[in-house]
């Protein structure tokens, strides 16, 4: 699976903040003056992602987006990316919290997969404590539950942590706990 990179997730981050649902800069700034204020930040990052700064200054109507978008003019994307990275680190306050909010957004969905591995990690090695102390079989576990045999049993035996979702993982803790 590829890693989600900020230029994709500025396009569906856009895309699920507006109201119809579109890439398209001309209609998401439009949008901005009809009370959609939080579209502002990420529209203005997404157009210096496609390098179409310059069309969102001409196609803009609302005075707070074109003055966010003239902020940033004059970047590149590899300049704002750096600007942002920085920012994050040292909080030296040069650039606005609502970007940065956009941007935390971002590591947080890019990681994501990676911090549930570690979680269902952790979860995996109680159910085994349990598992142990209880004497409960995986056959057990995967049948009472109605669940996949293959899968659970990759997951408790093998550590296949790939197999099942963070949901299901709780759910057989929940059961473990129960019995």
């Amino acid at each position: 699976m590829r890693q989600l990179t900020f230029k994709g997730f500025l396009y569906k981050y856009v895309k699920e903040l507006s109201y119809c649902r579109t890439g398209d800069i001309r209609m998401l700034a439009k949008e901005v003056p009809e009370s959609n204020y939080r579209l502002i930040e990420p529209l203005v990052l997404y157009a210096i992602s496609t390098d179409k700064i310059k069309y969102l200054l001409r196609v803009a109507e609302d005075s707070l987006l074109i003055a966010e978008a003239f902020r940033f003019v004059d970047m590149s994307f590899e300049d704002v990316m750096s600007l942002l990275e920085h920012e994050l680190v040292s909080e030296t306050g040069n650039v606005p919290y609502n970007y940065i909010k956009v941007y935390q957004s971002y590591i947080y969905f890019r990681d994501k997969q990676k911090n549930q591995c570690h979680s269902k990690m952790l979860l995996r090695n109680r159910i085994n404590e349990l598992r142990i102390q209880k004497n409960i079989s995986v056959y057990r576990i995967y049948t009472d539950l109605k669940l996949n045999s293959g899968c659970i049993h990759a997951f408790i035996k093998n550590g296949k942590m790939e197999v099942i979702g963070i949901d299901t993982v709780k759910l057989v803790l929940d059961y473990i706990k129960a019995v």
